[in-house]
């Protein structure tokens, strides 16, 4: 009588470095977010928590047997997907889980695609998968019921908030968000909308008191099988503010006073999109050149509020509902033509834009062509940004989400910083690329801004 014959495979699974490591890979949460230092040991143990997933390893045990898994050490399979903004992290990522699982590859019992970068049970749809990925589009065409995004900082929202989490839904997966507190004076590298939108979700996490959601703090420190005399050398070379974000993983506070809209706050300045009624006036702003034109449409609020206006939006507020970005090479007539369709058949108030000496024939050639653009009433930019800013800080100006350009620049401009006293200075960084914010500063010059009156008490408010 035939028999079956079974074949044991010797993969081992790396023990974590220490007790800090060993509490993040054997978290359950469905929600952990973990903020830590450079050499931490965030990728490594990424792996082993990837590696426990897709073998059905119970990570509350580590497959020693415990209450959760009924002593059996096994639990659910799963397909895990690994995403990080640049191809050496998730070089990194691969050659760990493939030096774990190499004993089930050898044998044919995985299949490993180096090109792809996936292992998978044949027959299944179990698998780990690496990927280079920083928004959306990236992140297409893959799912997962548990997904880890490393170096998080870098990465744009929206490879969360419009493919991660829907990817999710089917199997209430896990999602797992590695990050080290990023800089604002970096340049170039994140995709993020909001450069703090990592360390936002970490605080949110920390407040969070369902238990959906677990967070770590970790320093470089506390890898173990670092030299801690190697480590301290290398912080004696480092300035300040490097060596409190790489390797204690610490935000500074101080880096919102960098910011020049540093009051505009996502939770409540961001709203959802909705249509804004006919019978609200509109305000149109405009920065003008033939490279990069941008224009921004603002409603003022009427009563009563339309379907899907927050219910806390006031009589008179301002609501920015279409930013105009078109790109290099077109005419006037053709802007005009496109503010017209946004307009719709709702009254235009005013239009304004343009620096108030230089671009005087510029608006003549629109109003001449049917758009009657003015001067701002302010010339001074630093007094127009302080308009804004007054808009904001009263809670007088929201942004519909679907404004990416404006919010993208809003969470991006900042002041010049004086890099001797880490102080900001008066002065706008790279201010001529922010042109949708020109468009704010602009029209903020003709907008009531709201005044507090002291002497009917705190909460009393007067146009």
């Amino acid at each position: 009588m035939a028999t079956d014959t079974v074949t044991r495979v010797p993969i081992v699974i790396p023990q974590p470095h220490g007790e800090q490591q060993d509490a993040f890979v054997r978290c359950t949460a469905l929600r952990q977010v973990i903020k830590a230092g450079r050499r931490f040991g965030k990728t490594f143990g990424s792996a082993i928590k990837a590696s426990c997933a897709f073998l059905g390893v119970c990570l509350n045990c580590l497959g020693e047997g415990c209450l959760v898994c009924d002593n059996t050490g096994k639990v659910r399979q799963r397909r895990v997907l690994y995403a990080a903004p640049t191809a050496e992290q998730v070089g990194k990522f691969w050659f760990e889980v493939v030096s774990i699982l190499t004993p089930g590859i050898e044998i044919g019992y995985f299949v490993k695609n180096e090109t792809e970068k996936f292992i998978e049970l044949p027959g299944t749809e179990f698998r780990i998968k690496a990927k280079t990925a920083w928004n959306a589009a990236t992140m297409r065409g893959d799912y997962a019921d548990m997904l880890i995004f490393e170096e998080y900082q870098m990465m744009n929202e929206d490879a969360w908030e419009e493919v991660g989490q829907p990817m999710l839904l089917d199997n209430n997966g896990t999602a797992i968000f590695i990050f080290t507190p990023p800089s604002l004076k970096s340049e170039g590298a994140s995709k993020a909308k909001d450069p703090r939108h990592a360390s936002k979700l970490y605080q949110k996490a920390l407040n969070d008191t369902t238990g959906r959601w677990k967070t770590f703090h970790f320093t470089s420190y506390d890898n173990p099988t670092l030299s801690a005399e190697a480590l301290n050398e290398i912080a004696s070379e480092m300035n300040k503010d490097s060596y409190r974000r790489e390797i204690l993983a610490e935000d500074d506070e101080l880096e919102t006073s960098w910011l020049v809209y540093s009051k505009f706050d996502d939770t409540k300045h961001k709203i959802p999109k909705f249509t804004i009624p006919d019978t609200w006036p509109v305000y149109s702003a405009h920065d003008f050149g033939t490279a990069n034109p941008a224009a921004l449409f603002v409603a003022q609020v009427k009563l009563p509020l339309p379907p899907g206006a927050p219910p806390y939006l006031r009589y008179n507020d301002y609501v920015a509902f279409a930013e105009y970005v078109p790109g290099a090479g077109f005419s006037a007539q053709y802007h005009i033509d496109n503010f017209t369709n946004i307009l719709g058949r709702r009254k235009l108030v005013q239009a304004v834009g343009g620096n108030v000496t230089t671009e005087e024939e510029t608006r003549q050639l629109y109003r001449k062509l049917g758009w009657p653009i003015m001067a701002p009433d302010i010339s001074k930019v630093l007094l127009q940004v302080e308009r804004a800013i007054a808009l904001i800080e009263g809670d007088q100006f929201y942004v519909m989400e679907h404004l990416k350009e404006f919010l993208r620049q809003i969470h991006d401009c900042m002041w010049v910083v004086d890099h001797n006293t880490q102080l900001s200075t008066n002065k706008i960084k790279d201010e001529a690329k922010y042109h949708v914010l020109s468009c704010l500063r602009y029209l903020a010059t003709k907008l009531t801004v709201k005044q507090k009156d002291r002497s009917k008490g705190p909460e009393v408010w007067e146009w």
